[in-house]
């Protein structure tokens, strides 16, 4: 009897007599790209002379998208442009350091818009998660030239960020 106790119970759980229901589970985090200055977004050299001290801008960068990112700095006039005279200017580097990123975007030839960037890949999964945390860093500007000419001088130094692919 206790066979046929034991086979009816084997038998009725293996002919779908059960019932099972899926349950489906989601969640969503939202896309953090974006670059910022520490304290100010503005620089100014005391002097217009090489040998003048480098002025230090503190930076933070966050991705947290899985594809990675490529960090950018743009130089609008390509040098400090005399605002009396465009193509009288001084040059000046700016370096970005702010790990995983260092590059240097040299801004001393009067080239418009002219670019510098580096790509952190989707493969780099190391500099990948520690860009979705976020980093910090310093852009050093550096003059390289000596202003011959008086006059204000200005240049635009985009900093920009952009998800990879």
């Amino acid at each position: 009897m206790k066979k046929l106790i034991v086979l009816s119970a084997i038998a009725a759980l293996t002919s779908g007599a059960a019932l099972a229901q899926s349950i489906n589970l989601t969640g969503n985090v939202d896309s953090i790209c974006n670059v910022s200055t520490i304290g100010s977004s503005s620089a100014s050299f005391a002097e217009l002379e090489v040998g003048t001290p480098d002025v230090n801008i503190g930076v933070e960068i966050q991705c947290n998208d899985p594809d990675g990112a490529t960090v950018s700095l743009i130089t609008s006039e390509g040098h400090l442009q005399n605002a009396d005279q465009e193509d009288k200017g001084v040059g000046y580097w700016a370096t970005l350091d702010a790990a995983p990123f260092n590059f240097t975007l040299k801004a001393d030839d009067g080239q418009n818009d002219k670019p510098n960037s580096q790509t952190i890949l989707k493969t780099e999964t190391a500099k990948v998660a520690a860009l979705a945390n976020g980093v910090s860093g310093n852009i050093t500007l550096s003059l390289k030239e000596t202003a011959l000419f008086s006059g204000t001088y200005a240049d635009t130094l985009a900093f920009v960020i952009t998800v990879g692919n």
